[in-house]
Formats: C-alpha cells, structure tokens, sequence
C-alpha cells in the first residue's frame, strides 16, 4: 500500500518543509495528483502539543496535535475545514504500509460544513504501535478527498 504513497511524500515533502518555495510552480509530476494531495510530517515531540503550520490545503487544515487529557495512548489533531460538508477521520498504519486495526469507538469521525469549520479527531493508539514510529493518516472525504500522511514516534 505504501508502494503508492511514497512518490506522493516524497514529492509533496519537499513542499511541506520548504525546500521548494511556494511561489515556484511545480513540474508535471505533481499534475497526476488530482483527486488526493498527500503530505507527510514526523511528530516526535507531539504528546505535550505541537503545531503544525504546514498543513495546509484546500479542503482542511490541519493545525495541531497533541495527547488528550495526558494520557499517553489517545493521540488528538485539530484543524480546521474550509466550508466544504464531508467527514475527517483518522487511520494507523505501520511504517511498512499495513493497516493497523482500530476496534469501533476508538476513532472518532468529526462531521464538517459552512457553519461547523473548527474539528477534532482521537484515536487510541494500537497495542502494536505503542513505543514504536508508525504513521497516522488523516483523512477529509466529502465531495472531494484529501488526506495527510504523517510519520508519528509513539
């Protein structure tokens, strides 16, 4: 699965943390990139809250991420959408690209439109990803769909 995201962080992360600037246009390789625009990051100092200034896209922002309540195992990002209704949701993977299951209740879906913009998404971090660098995927899925990759140390 990660075969398909690779070209796309490593083509987008150089945009995310500057060493394209933005005001340049992009070549052709970014053109195929229609309907999912996929960045990647690596949180390791998130537990405390972390910002994350550049995440942004069209449909969602997202702006921070942190441990909710202090507790170690449920990992919270924040954001905002820009108007668009549709759903945000989280996903874990490992770093080898495999799905990581999340039991029902242990993720949660932030619905989002003209009125409601600001949004939260939990997950309880899987057992297996405990202690480990693992990736979560956060997802808008509306009329379009968007999702950012990010590499977390958990």
């Amino acid at each position: 699965m990660f075969s398909i995201w690779l070209p796309l962080l490593m083509t987008s992360s150089a945009l995310v943390f500057g060493a394209i600037p933005s005001h340049v246009p992009t070549t052709s390789s970014a053109a195929w990139m229609v309907a999912v625009q996929e960045f990647d990051a690596f949180l390791q100092e998130w537990k405390k809250g972390q910002t994350l200034a550049n995440l942004r896209h069209p449909l969602f922002d997202l702006t921070g991420v942190s441990a909710v309540s202090g507790m170690m195992e449920i990992i919270r990002f924040s954001g905002e959408a820009h108007g668009q209704p549709g759903e945000i949701t989280l996903s874990f993977y490992t770093l080898e690209g495999d799905k990581v299951f999340s039991p029902p209740g242990s993720v949660s879906v932030a619905r989002v439109d003209e009125k409601r913009r600001e949004f939260y998404v939990t997950g309880a971090i899987p057992r297996v990803l405990r202690g480990r660098t693992g990736v979560v995927q956060v997802t808008f899925t509306g009329e379009k769909r968007a999702s950012y990759l990010l590499k977390v140390r958990f």
